[in-house]
């Protein structure tokens, strides 16, 4: 319980349901679960460039890892099927969090396993 509450982050929290969120997708939605996750676990008010900025990152993550074999990141198959091991997610992550600075680094790296899992592997 106690690592539950030490995990918990306003970062997390809305980048959680920023993963579901594409292009096409109308934000609303989007902001109103954000909203909701943020009360029901007491991580702050809803703050409109904070989520922008998430959106962004986001975004950034989604296209890096979408561009595939393409990606700087992305290692070499690892066997005959996708894994998470065909990118760098340490370098990935690492390079992130430098060119985001006010999301905090352990919240890029979980968001950065997360992608690689959603918008690559399944």
């Amino acid at each position: 319980m106690a690592q539950e509450a030490e995990e918990a982050n306003y970062e997390d929290a809305a980048l959680s349901a920023l993963a579901y969120e594409f292009s096409f997708t109308d934000h609303r939605g989007s902001e109103t679960k954000i909203k909701r996750k943020l009360r029901a676990k007491k991580l702050g008010k809803y703050e409109q460039e904070r989520i922008d900025l998430l959106r962004r990152f986001k975004g950034e993550v989604q296209a890096e890892i979408s561009r595939r074999q393409k990606s700087k990141y992305y290692t070499r198959s690892h066997g005959e099927f996708a894994g998470m091991k065909d990118f760098d997610r340490e370098r990935m992550a690492k390079d992130f969090a430098a060119a985001y600075p006010s999301i905090p680094e352990r919240s890029v790296a979980r968001f950065i396993d997360f992608a690689v899992y959603i918008y690559y592997l399944r």
